[in-house]
């Protein structure tokens, strides 16, 4: 498994001083922050890509498909999402949603194939019930197993939304696709403006799941991802503010021990 870190400024101060090791640097598909973290390490690109919305059919496929080919970017990930009006209770809109769902993510697999495509649902708390269906854990899998794509878990996206549904995380987890699991994203989360929000440092929930995680794929009850992201840090608005390099250089060291300690 190759250990990946959000790509911010701190992140490359750290790792031009030498003070962290990481595989790879992960990166939205940006091009000048490609061309930025090119130099400080291999990179892998994480896309910010919607089944549900329509908007597949439009995206252009050929440029997604020169920069995975140009970086150590192993499969072209999206997220499962629905638009806000859907009505969750509305048994012909969850119809409707379900055949938009596998119709862009064999869109998407005509271009990359089925083993180049990985979902990832989004979290959900109670300001989005039009996401439910999305993140039911029957529904879900069966759109990965009838489209035969691959699964990236995110633990605090998985975390949210057991919090929200009043589940258990690990037993949600394990009604997940994890057999076909390539890569999974770990992040602390927080309370922020009342909703539990992800990208935070990790804190002691995060950690403990983090290592049952580790543990799962350790004994072989899941499939070894390719990729372990920490998603922490970033540039813009959204994520500078919550980006502190003291955080990075006492948790990516830990990390990268805890994901290596599986080779």
């Amino acid at each position: 498994m190759n250990f990946a870190v959000n790509y911010s400024h701190s992140l490359i101060q750290l790792v031009k001083e030498g003070s962290v090791n990481i595989d790879l640097i992960k990166c939205p598909d940006w091009d000048g922050m490609l061309k930025e973290a090119e130099p400080y390490g291999e990179i892998t690109v994480h896309f910010d890509l919607k089944a549900g919305l329509g908007n597949t059919f439009d995206v252009d496929f050929s440029r997604i498909k020169a920069i995975k080919e140009q970086t150590c970017t192993p499969h072209i990930n999206s997220h499962l999402v629905a638009p806000k009006n859907l009505d969750p209770d509305n048994p012909e809109e969850v119809r409707k949603i379900n055949k938009l769902w596998r119709e862009e993510i064999q869109f998407m697999i005509g271009f990359f194939g089925e083993e180049s495509v990985a979902l990832e649902h989004f979290p959900y708390t109670l300001t989005t019930p039009h996401l439910l269906p999305a993140v039911e854990s029957k529904c879900f899998s069966q759109v990965i197993l009838d489209t035969n794509c691959r699964f990236l878990l995110d633990l605090a996206h998985a975390s949210i939304t057991a919090d929200a549904k009043s589940i258990d995380v690990k037993d949600y987890i394990r009604s997940l696709p994890v057999d076909r699991l390539v890569e999974m994203h770990v992040t602390g989360i927080n309370l922020y403006a009342g909703v539990l929000t992800d990208h935070f440092a990790l804190r002691e929930r995060d950690w403990k799941l983090l290592a049952w995680a580790l543990d799962q794929i350790q004994k072989g009850h899941w499939r070894k991802p390719e990729i372990v992201a920490f998603e922490y840090g970033g540039v813009g608005s959204s994520f500078a503010w919550r980006t502190d390099i003291k955080t990075l250089a006492t948790q990516i060291p830990k990390l990268y021990e805890m994901v290596h300690s599986l080779k």
